[in-house]
């Protein structure tokens, strides 16, 4: 919380007022639009390979009152719209690993493990 403090004075030595346009938005973000439910993040977590939110908070390194936080009120807007755009990524990543499992009748693991360097 000390670094915290520390940051937020550093901020506001260098405070523009065009920064307050920024802050209202960020309090607009939390307060005004629709927060994603705690059942749309935990089928995320999921698919992500966590078995709950507080797993994927212990992977990532989030606090634990901040997992337990989202996992009984949800996400905001803002991290919701981050965590999908990973989630669509690992998708695509996916789809393209498999692409590639197909065309060449080899798993992508075992492909890099023998064109490894010497």
């Amino acid at each position: 919380m000390h670094e915290n403090i520390r940051q937020l004075a550093q901020n506001t030595l260098h405070f523009r007022p065009s920064d307050l346009r920024l802050v209202l938005e960020r309090v607009k973000n939390h307060v005004m639009h629709p927060r994603m439910p705690a059942s749309q993040l935990r089928e995320i977590v999921n698919c992500l390979g966590f078995e709950t939110v507080e797993d994927f908070g212990r992977h990532i390194g989030l606090e634990s009152a901040t997992a337990e936080s989202w996992a009984r009120y949800g996400l905001s807007r803002d991290a919701a719209q981050l965590l999908l755009a990973l989630l669509e990524y690992r998708f695509r990543l996916q789809s393209a690993m498999d692409d590639f499992e197909k065309m060449t009748q080899i798993p992508l693991d075992q492909f890099f493990d023998s064109h490894a360097l010497p």
